[in-house]
């Protein structure tokens, strides 16, 4: 039985691409657990994979069902091996197979699932949930192994030890489990050797073919995402760069000739205050926002520059503090909880003061989304020249910040801003923005709309 589909089995709700990867498998699985492959549509089937499919289209599901199979079902013992950049994602596997098991506990009666390893308690078989540790991956020796998500891992020298591990038995199964990546880099490498090869079965889904992503859902998708990332995500199709934040034209958009810097504010409004610093290298910026009816305005955008020889002092960012609650009155200020530890406990209990895990994966992801729908559905406002600095290449404000950063994804699909890292580039001001605009949305109710990944509980995800 399958997960949202209570009483049907996989095979009556199998899509053909899946059904021709399973096909294509099968006497592999089947030779490693020493069955009989005779009768099958592959004979001697294949013992390398790479199987490319967008987002939700049940690579996790497909997989988990023939890990569970292959341990239950193995008349000897067999080690595998279950790798991703980190444990977490590497974790999706473990869980997925966990939930089939409860769900046909008659056809998987002998497996347990511990932390990070799922074990058949008659024959000892055994998977393992490992990361890019590498030194503990070198000298083993599986009888199979998925690397999820390849196209995430961020260095090579995991797929280095798990391929040459791979080789020191004959029936090894190797699988790649992904999502188109970005640039010509190793994964992109691996991809086109494994598409060349007679040894390999390759499979790349072009668009989303799964017919439980509705239309409707892709569309909000296409809305939440830059073009490049929704390509590469929802259509499965490499990207020769990241993808870009927004557009300039779109950025401009969101210019208000008729608004100005404010140096105070008005009785009885609520606002928010965020501040990124940096000592040296970064630029230190303090951003002021607050709601006029379903619009964000910018009140404003504060910039400070690092000299050589001349960092920027903690003392600013105490001063702007102290110049901004004064001025403006009734303000909740978030501040990063590692930089400016011992800044927020001392206005904490002088201030509204809340910390914002500016390192944070989850945190950056939401206020990656948030900016962005803000700014592609025109729901945010700043004066003209906002976060204007002096520059010798030319125009540098928040305008052509925000054209210039781009989204980078990491393994859980989960993607932050970040910059090109040429010594020009900056997301200071990006960023900043992004967290007063998070923190306002939060207030307004707006967090509903932040998650760009499927829903759950459907077969498929």
């Amino acid at each position: 039985m399958v997960e949202g589909e209570p009483g049907r089995r996989l095979g009556h709700v199998l899509e053909d691409w899946q059904e021709q990867d399973f096909a294509a498998l099968d006497p592999g699985w089947l030779r490693l657990a020493g069955q009989s492959v005779s009768g099958r549509s592959a004979p001697g089937g294949f013992q390398r994979a790479y199987l490319e499919r967008p987002r939700g289209h049940s690579k996790t599901t497909d997989m988990a069902v023939q890990l569970a199979w292959i341990l239950q079902n193995s008349s000897r013992r067999v080690e595998g091996l279950a790798a991703a950049a980190d444990r977490d994602q590497a974790g999706l596997l473990r869980d997925a197979m966990e939930r089939l098991v409860k769900r046909n506990a008659a056809l998987c009666p002998d497996l347990v699932f511990r932390q990070h390893a799922v074990i058949q308690r008659t024959t000892g078989s055994r998977l393992s949930v490992i990361s890019s540790d590498v030194q503990s991956s070198w000298g083993l020796l599986p009888d199979f192994v998925i690397c999820d998500e390849l196209s995430h891992w961020e260095k090579p020298e995991l797929w280095y030890s798990l391929i040459s591990s791979a080789a020191k038995k004959a029936d090894c199964m190797l699988l790649v489990l992904t999502n188109a990546g970005v640039g010509r880099g190793w994964q992109w490498d691996v991809r086109e050797t494994a598409a060349r090869s007679r040894r390999w079965y390759f499979s790349s889904l072009d668009g989303c073919r799964a017919p439980w992503i509705s239309e409707e859902w892709l569309e909000e998708q296409r809305q939440l995402l830059p073009a490049a990332v929704f390509d590469r995500l929802w259509n499965n199709r490499w990207q020769s760069s990241d993808g870009g934040f927004v557009s300039l034209e779109e950025a401009e958009r969101c210019r208000d000739s008729e608004l100005i810097c404010q140096a105070q504010g008005q009785r009885g409004q609520r606002y928010f205050a965020a501040i990124d610093y940096a000592e040296k290298h970064d630029f230190t910026v303090g951003v002021v926002v607050h709601w006029e009816g379903e619009v964000l305005v910018v009140d404003c955008m504060d910039v400070v520059q690092p000299r050589a020889g001349q960092p920027v002092q903690v003392s600013w960012v105490e001063q702007w503090i102290e110049r901004i609650s004064e001025s403006f009155g009734n303000v909740c200020f978030v501040l990063d909880e590692y930089q400016l530890l011992a800044t927020i406990q001392k206005y904490e209990g002088r201030v509204e003061l809340e910390r914002f895990a500016f390192a944070g994966g989850k945190g950056n992801h939401s206020l990656a989304v948030c900016l962005r729908q803000l700014i592609v559905q025109e729901r945010v406002r700043w004066y003209p020249g906002c976060g204007a600095v002096e520059s010798a290449w030319g125009r540098d404000d928040l305008e052509t910040e925000l054209a210039s950063v781009v989204v980078k994804e990491n393994s859980q699909g989960r993607w932050r801003i970040d910059h090109v890292q040429d010594g020009v580039h900056h997301d200071d001001r990006v960023f900043a923005l992004g967290v007063a605009a998070l923190r306002a949305s939060e207030e307004l109710g707006g967090g509903d709309w932040m998650e760009v990944s499927p829903p759950g509980g459907g077969f498929g995800w």
